[in-house]
Order: structure tokens, then C-alpha cells, then sequence
């Protein structure tokens, strides 16, 4: 059957409006099979408001609830700093009081069970949480933009669905943008089964430096379907990007192929949609030109530099480093430093900065 991708006009955070929006788009995709069982998964990357536009807005997940109120539902996530209780994050994002008025649980994934994917013939033994023994995902991403990986919607957001500190470590065996879109693809096609529908906020999105200090972009749509990767290549399309020049989406469509789907709505392309500042140096950095100018390109860098004065003193920097390159005192050992920038999209108070060589300035 073909897959479906249903875009919703929808330019506002009013509940009825968004209750009537994604009531209307579910009943376009005919969903044949919903689980009596239902983790719904937002984009919880930092304790904000969701004015800040850096998490899944709540009034989705309210609607979302409403929707399958006659199922048994729960809210989860691990967010990357571990430091911070995660109370704070339900308080912040809005979540706490969608508990505490449908009787939802939320649920922290502290407990996991292992899968196995294999990478270039190698091993890795991936810890996921172990509600996916009993529950099935709504995945629920904010649409934004990602200095590692371009975007983060749909594929991107269900990372989170890895416990703890977890994470972090894989970027330290994933470094480059391409390798690590290579482990995204593989650790969804190894979960894809467990996923049910996939619901993107895209009311308002975030361009540029994402997935905490970029800018706000009015966008005023919603994006369902059922497999987050034709959802992640209609959403490139209707930002004028090209679904093939985002690294797991080539990668997917290469390996696996991505079939005919119909799109059902209609939506005027956004012009003028800003990417990453990255997005030119990684592609640069992974290509031919920079091994044949290899004299040259260790002078072809950006860096992450924390700006003290704005920098709260709250060690999210610190904590988070999967090489252990920020000290104590909150200064970088560049030879460490293998620019996850895990650093920067965790940082609360946007107190880190990229800062590009010359050479980097030139060519990007």
C-alpha cells in the first residue's frame, strides 16, 4: 500500500484548531492498525518553555491525547543532561500539567533493553528504553535544523528513545556527520516496526544554528504519516531543500530504497529557509577537496567557544562532553575536541558560539 503524508495548514497554538486539524489529518491517513498501548515521544531537548520554540509544544501532545484518549497512553524521554532533574524538564516544557489533567504518566528512560546493529560488519550492542517491550511510539519531533545532522524531525527525534548518557558516548564512536547519519538510519530500520505514526510540530520551527540557539521561523504546518523518513523527505520539500543533500535520508534511499508515497494537502514552499552554519563545512570537510589540500586543511575548522559572559555556570557543557574535552573550568582541549557540538545544543543559555577559522569563512 502506498505510503501517505498528509500537510496541515496550521498557523497557530489554539487547541481547538489543532484538535481539529490533527483529528482531520489522522482520518486521512486511515490508520488500519493503533496500538491499545501508546508512548508518545516529544522533542524534550532542554528544560524550556515552549514559547522558546526548542521543544514539542504541548498543546500537540494535549491534542494528540484527546485523539486516543480510549488507549493507554504515556510520555517519555531521556534528556541529554543527565545532570538536571527531570522534573525540570516536565515542569518547563509544559508536560506536567498534561499529566496531571489527562492522568498520564510520564516516564523516564531509565531503564533499557539491548538491540543489535551492525555498522561496517562491527557490533554495537544499543541500550533503548524498555517500554518498547509494551508500548508502540508516536513520535512527536519539533521541526528544526541541526548542526550535525542539517535537520531534526522525525528520525532524529526517536535518538532519544536511548537512555542516559548513552548518547553522548556514541557520538565519540559516530564523529563526522556522514557516520553518524549512517548509525541514525540503521538504529531506526532496527525500530522501525515499533513506530505507529509519526506527528511533526512545525507551527513554529527553528532555522539556522538548531537545535537550542537558532531562530524562530513562523512555518504554520503539521506533517503526519506513518514512517518518519517520508515524513522527514516531505518536510525537507517544503523547505526547499533537497531530501538527497541531508546525509540519513541519502544514506536511506540508497540502502534501502524509498518507494512512491502520495502527499495529501497542499503547501506553498518557504522561501528562504535558513540552514545550519555547519551545513557547508561538514560536506566540505568530509569531501575529496579538503585530502588533496591536506596541508591546508587542519586550518579548516569551527570550533565551539563559550562565551562567559553568558555562560550561566551550570556544567550542562561539561557533563555532556563524550570525550571529556571541557575541564572543569569550562575551558576546551582542542586536541580532544572532535566537534560533536553536543556542547552546544545542550547549552540552556546559548553561552556557546561557533566560531569558524578564516579558511572555514572563505569556503562556507
Amino acid at each position: 500500500m502506498e505510503e501517505k503524508i498528509i500537510v496541515l495548514k496550521c498557523d497557530r497554538y489554539d487547541k481547538s484548531f489543532i484538535y481539529e486539524k490533527l483529528n482531520e489529518g489522522i482520518k486521512l491517513l486511515n490508520l488500519k492498525n493503533i496500538p491499545n498501548r501508546i508512548l508518545i515521544k516529544p522533542n524534550m531537548l532542554s528544560a524550556r518553555k515552549p514559547e522558546q520554540g526548542v521543544t514539542t509544544h504541548p498543546l500537540i501532545l494535549s491534542a494528540i491525547v484527546e485523539i486516543f484518549k480510549d488507549k493507554k497512553i504515556i510520555i517519555g524521554d531521556s534528556p541529554a543532561n543527565i545532570s538536571k532533574p527531570i522534573e525540570e524538564y516536565w515542569i518547563k516544557c509544559g508536560y506536567k500539567e498534561i499529566s496531571e489533567k489527562y492522568k498520564i504518566e510520564l516516564k523516564k528512560f531509565d531503564t533499557s533493553i539491548p538491540i543489535d546493529i551492525y555498522i561496517n560488519n562491527k557490533l554495537y550492542k544499543i541500550p533503548i528504553t524498555s517500554l518498547l517491550n509494551d508500548y508502540y511510539i508516536l513520535n512527536v519531533p519539533k521541526f528544526k535544523t541541526h548542526n550535525l545532522t542539517t535537520l531534526t524531525i522525525g528520525i532524529k527525534n526517536l535518538y532519544g528513545l536511548i537512555p542516559n548518557i548513552t548518547k553522548t558516548i556514541l557520538h565519540s564512536k559516530f564523529i563526522n556527520s556522514y557516520d553518524f547519519s549512517f548509525f541514525l538510519v540503521e538504529f531506526y530500520k532496527k525500530i522501525e516496526d515499533k513506530i505507529f505514526l509519526t506527528v511533526v510540530d512545525g507551527i513554529i520551527a527553528m532555522e539556522g544554528d538548531g537545535p537550542s540557539s537558532g531562530k524562530l521561523k513562523n512555518l504554520g504546518y503539521i506533517i503526519i504519516g506513518e514512517k518518519p523518513i517520508y515524513v522527514d523527505y516531505v518536510c525537507c520539500k517544503l523547505i526547499g531543500v533537497e531530501p538527497e543533500k541531508v546525509d540519513f535520508i541519502k544514506i536511506y534511499k540508497e540502502k534501502y530504497g524509498i518507494d512512491k508515497f502520495e502527499v495529501i494537502g497542499e503547501f506553498q514552499q518557504i522561501k528562504n529557509f535558513k540552514l545550519p552554519s555547519t551545513k557547508k563545512y561538514f560536506l566540505i570537510k568530509n569531501s575529496f577537496f579538503t585530502k588533496l589540500l591536506s596541508p591546508i586543511s587542519k586550518f579548516f575548522k569551527i570550533i565551539p567557544v563559550i562565551k562567559k559572559e553568558i555562560c550561566r555556570k551550570c556544567y550542562a557543557c561539561y557533563n555532556i562532553c563524550p570525550v571529556k574535552a571541557i575541564s572543569k573550568d569550562l575551558k576546551f582541549d582542542r586536541k580532544k575536541c572532535i566537534l560533536c557540538l553536543c556542547c552546544f545544543e545542550v547549552c540552556s543559555y546559548k553561552a556557546i558560539k561557533l566560531k569558524k577559522s578564516l579558511i572555514t569563512r572563505i569556503f562556507t
